[in-house]
């Protein structure tokens, strides 16, 4: 369950303006984006981030205890990415508003992806819901991170297209990719700490990216 909700939606109503969620070829080669963007942009990344942090901790307090060096590196990186994120958005607060409004057919597009967006939110919790009852009562609950991976991991290929971002392709096959992983490793607690710290790294490089590029398209930057 992660994704930077309608406020990340695209806004057509600038010619030289990009969202992160539209063709992001153009987005990363023009600094030309404006404060809403910016702001859906570290609404994803904090999103994507906090999922990280809760999946990170799943893997980390199951099966052995896990060495002090995964732990204070992940620290590590958490620290970074997450001043990062701050740094965005401060930055991104303090831009001019848009004075432009938005005409009624731009709104009526942006209450479509939001209707769709809820339908695909929807669809993920029942989906999880249903797989943790089942795994459960065949007696399998080691199993529903990995169940739980796959769901995510599917979800953000109808979101990559409902906000024409890529990068959620490359997010959804690799979550995808660890979920079914997961069931092929024997042992139920290295499972578990392989699928939770896996996914969680995969958010927070998803996050890191989404930062980046919106840092680099600050002014000045």
């Amino acid at each position: 369950m992660t994704d930077c909700e309608p406020s990340c939606r695209r806004r057509p109503h600038a010619e030289a303006r990009y969202e992160w969620n539209t063709d992001e070829s153009n987005a990363y080669e023009s600094n030309a984006m404006d404060r809403s963007a910016l702001l859906g942009m570290t609404t994803g990344a904090v999103v994507m981030f906090g999922f990280g942090v809760l999946w990170l901790l799943l893997g980390l307090f199951r099966g052995a205890r896990s060495p002090a060096w995964l732990r204070l590196s992940l620290l590590f990186m958490g620290i970074v990415l997450g001043a990062s994120i701050a740094t965005l958005a401060v930055r991104s607060s303090g831009l001019p508003l848009d004075a432009t409004p938005l005409t009624a057919q731009q709104v009526a597009i942006n209450r479509e992806i939001g209707r769709h967006f809820y339908l695909i939110f929807g669809a993920e919790v029942v989906a999880i819901f249903l797989v943790v009852a089942v795994l459960r009562i065949i007696h399998y609950p080691t199993y529903i991170l990995c169940g739980i991976a796959l769901i995510v991991g599917v979800h953000f290929v109808p979101l990559a297209a409902l906000f024409k971002s890529p990068l959620f392709y490359g997010t959804g096959l690799g979550g995808c990719a660890i979920g079914l992983g997961g069931f092929f490793i024997a042992d139920d607690g290295l499972r578990q700490k392989v699928v939770g710290i896996s996914f969680g790294l995969l958010l927070w490089a998803t996050a890191a990216w989404i930062a980046w590029v919106g840092l680099s398209a600050l002014p000045g930057s």
